[in-house]
Order: structure tokens, then sequence, then C-alpha cells
């Protein structure tokens, strides 16, 4: 695949999985996301623990508690999510969602992920935009604005 279409296709699934997880937000109520290791996800303080570094992690979303200051921008998802009483910051980026699921498993998509070299071949063709650093302690310029609130979503 040649350069160009690489990064058409990043941008246009970077879109899509963010499309789904708007759709899975309205529908579904409580749902899942699995986020593969990436060197830009960050999970707070407590970051990937045990299989979770070679596996991923499965994170919850859902309007019963557990995740505050949600905002799906364009390179990733911010939210503030519940690891038993800590909160902790979570930075996921599209490129490393594999896959969205809901609690019965009814619906379950699963996408291509990007790799970190792939990732890098857009950014050096996207030089002019605004990316996300590429170090572990990514963090946006300022804090995302509020898009949602689970709190505000009937049950």
């Amino acid at each position: 695949m040649d350069k160009r279409n690489l990064k058409e296709e990043i941008l246009t699934l970077r879109k899509f999985k963010r499309s789904l997880f708007d759709l899975y937000w309205d529908g579904f109520g409580t749902f899942y996301v699995h986020a593969l290791p990436h060197n830009q996800l960050v999970i707070g303080k407590r970051g990937l623990v045990g299989e979770e570094k070679e596996t991923g992690i499965v994170l919850v979303f859902g309007p019963k508690g557990g995740v505050r200051n949600l905002d799906a921008g364009e390179e990733w998802i911010y939210a503030e999510l519940q690891f038993g009483y800590i909160w902790e910051e979570v930075f996921i980026p599209w490129d490393c969602i594999f896959r969205y699921f809901d609690k019965t498993q009814t619906t379950l998509t699963n996408m291509k992920v990007f790799t970190t070299e792939q990732t890098e071949v857009f950014k050096e063709l996207s030089s002019g935009e605004k990316t996300a650093d590429s170090t572990r302690n990514f963090r946006p310029a300022k804090k995302p604005r509020i898009l949602r609130k689970a709190i505000s979503r009937p049950t």
C-alpha cells in the first residue's frame, strides 16, 4: 500500500471508529472497548498491567457511573475512568481500538489496528497538521472540552 492510500485509510478508519463509538454510546447503554497496546495509549498512572501489556485492555463505558469528562476527539478518546475507587485519566488513540461490543455481545465489531510504524508514516505525510506527541507521556495541549457526561443520559 502506498503512503497516500495509507493516510486516507487511517483517516477514514478513525472517523468510522468515532462514529461507531457515538452509536454504541447512544444506543447500548453500557458497552466495552478493547484497546490494544500502543505507544500513545495512556491509562492514567495505572498503565497496562500483567497480560494487558500483550493483549490490551477492555474498558467499560456506560451511563451508570465510572465515566466522566468524556471527549471523543479526532485522534483519540479522552475520559476519566474509574478503576476500583481510583479515577484515572485515559487517552485512547483511535488507531489502537480493536473491538467494540455490548454487554450481551449481540453486537461485536472488530476493526483494523494500525502499528506504530504505520502511524509514523501518517505523521510524516501530515507534517502540517496537528498530531499527538508519540511519547508515552502524551497529554493534549489543553484540557479537552466535555461533550457528554455519563450521568446526563437516561437509563
